[in-house]
């Protein structure tokens, strides 16, 4: 009976959510503050596993039915589950809908980076080809939690007959935005991300040096951008800066 009536509760509170939000479709975990406002849990934990073991079971019996807003995402190894209103269709947005792994998704970024373009504007002007995300053995991150392990820091581009590491400077290396930084984690190290990645730029230049290794950093703002600090990639322009940048070393 306390079942029914608890399925009947949350009905509401998802007919509620929808009759006051524009979405069409909800993870289940984003209404739980709902339904603790409504009674129907204490507390949440582990992002949704309260109402996540409620849809469990109900698929178990094959009884989904009793909440007709609900969507089950399924994948081979984990279901994700949804909330979609009424007439709505569902449109998945889940990360492993696209069966492209996670190396292959940084890999297809980075690809289409302002780095990446301005590097590949350097291997055109140095006529080289840079080995790029380089890694020296004596550059290496601070130890792990295990204290003897570190894992090497890599170079933007490496061009070896030069004898010249180039580092590209995006916005983030400037100015702090949140969403990279993520300034509430602290790292291994007991700093910020922000304050690592300095400790780390500084730690690469001074390896570089002392290895008698050439080093230039390229800003961002060295090129014209658009309103979000993305390269507006005029390449005519972009080549003109790169050529007194690298006038040096060609």
């Amino acid at each position: 009976m306390q079942e029914e009536k608890n399925i009947e509760r949350i009905n509401q509170v998802i007919s509620d959510y929808f009759e006051h939000s524009k979405k069409d479709t909800v993870a289940v975990r984003e209404l739980m503050p709902d339904f603790i406002k409504a009674g129907i849990f204490t507390k949440d934990h582990k992002k949704g596993l309260p109402i996540r073991k409620i849809l469990r079971a109900l698929d178990e019996q094959n009884a989904l039915s009793k909440i007709p807003f609900v969507h089950a995402e399924r994948q081979e190894k984990h279901t994700f589950w949804y909330f979609v209103r009424t007439g709505a269709t569902y449109v998945s947005d889940t990360p492993n809908d696209t069966g492209v792994s996670k190396k292959q998704k940084l890999k297809a970024s980075r690809a289409s980076s302002d780095e990446h373009y301005v590097i590949n504007l350097c291997d055109e002007i140095l006529e080289a080809q840079a080995s790029r995300q380089h890694k020296f053995g004596f550059l290496l991150g601070d130890y792990h939690k295990n204290g003897k392990t570190r894992t090497p820091l890599p170079v933007d581009a490496y061009y070896k007959e030069q004898n010249l590491v180039i580092e590209f400077k995006e916005r983030q290396h400037s100015e702090a935005i949140d969403t990279f930084d993520k300034p509430d984690k602290i790292t291994v190290s007991g700093v910020t991300r922000s304050e690592q990645r300095k400790i780390y730029s500084e730690r690469r230049k001074k390896g570089l040096k002392a290895n008698d290794i050439q080093w230039l950093e390229i800003d961002y703002s060295d090129f014209e951008c658009d309103s979000q600090k993305k390269l507006i990639r005029d390449k005519k322009k972009d080549l003109e800066v790169l050529n007194k940048l690298l006038k040096n070393y060609k």
